[in-house]
């Protein structure tokens, strides 16, 4: 276990809480460790859904700096390949719904970290940086697919490079996120998205999931294909007919998951 890294799961929801306020939610490499470990359980615990936030105002303000990273002995290289970069691609290829809720900083790696979820949405004060160049570093954890992706080559550029503090309410008008909102909705809001999917029918929503990862990176044919296989596996789920049934008795399915 670690203290800096909080989990809690209610009925299938299983929210992941960055926790070390007086550092804005920095996280040491044996924090990330951990992370890692809880994402990779949630293969088989029972999770339909992840919240990825932090602790008392903040999401992530980056690396803990103090933990020792800037000792020269310490493998920097290593560190990323085996920790942040599977943490990044946890988040996105676990066939699992994962929101990320924002308020106040999310900066490096902690902002990369909200970008690789399948939703984001914040408070409307939170804030997003690409902070890396301030202490002399280039991006880790996926920051420049995501941001080159989400935003064009150019801004991405201008953005990374300046370390620019970009306010929640312009990275949802630039589509990096899902939605700024005010701070008194933003627990509602996720919390009720979050059970939405956690009843939903689970296998088609991991099969979407899967679906849209394809599309990311494959091509036309080949999200066709996986979207074949796919629809096949859906239709022989239980909650495919139960789907039907209450479509034709017009009511609300209660899906299983199943």
């Amino acid at each position: 276990m670690s203290e800096k890294i909080l989990v809690q799961v209610v009925e299938g929801i299983k929210t992941i809480t960055m926790n070390y306020p007086k550092a804005k939610n920095a996280l040491s490499p044996d924090a990330t460790a951990y992370m890692l470990k809880v994402l990779q359980e949630s293969y088989d615990d029972g999770t339909r859904v992840i919240i990825l936030t932090g602790a008392e105002g903040n999401f992530c303000s980056g690396a803990d700096l103090s933990a020792g990273m800037q000792n020269p002995k310490f493998d920097i290289t290593e560190y990323v390949r085996t920790t942040l970069s599977p943490i990044v691609l946890g988040i996105r290829n676990i066939d699992i719904p994962v929101i990320a809720k924002v308020e106040g900083v999310a900066a490096g790696m902690g902002a990369n970290f909200a970008l690789a979820c399948d939703m984001v949405f914040a408070t409307e004060t939170a804030m997003f940086s690409q902070i890396f160049t301030n202490v002399a570093l280039s991006s880790d954890a996926g920051g420049a697919y995501f941001m080159a992706h989400s935003l064009g080559y150019k801004k991405a550029f201008e953005l990374m490079t300046t370390a620019a503090k970009l306010p929640a309410k312009e990275a949802e008008t630039l589509g990096l996120i899902n939605r700024a909102l005010p701070a008194h909705e933003l627990e509602a809001h996720v919390a009720g998205l979050a059970a939405q999917l956690a009843t939903g029918a689970f296998v088609a929503i991991k099969h979407t999931k899967a679906n849209l990862r394809e599309a990311m990176t494959g091509t036309l044919e080949s999200t066709l294909e996986l979207e074949a296989v796919n629809q096949g596996k859906n239709a022989l789920t239980k909650d495919f007919m139960e789907g039907v049934l209450a479509f034709m008795q017009k009511r609300k399915p209660n899906y299983k998951g199943l």
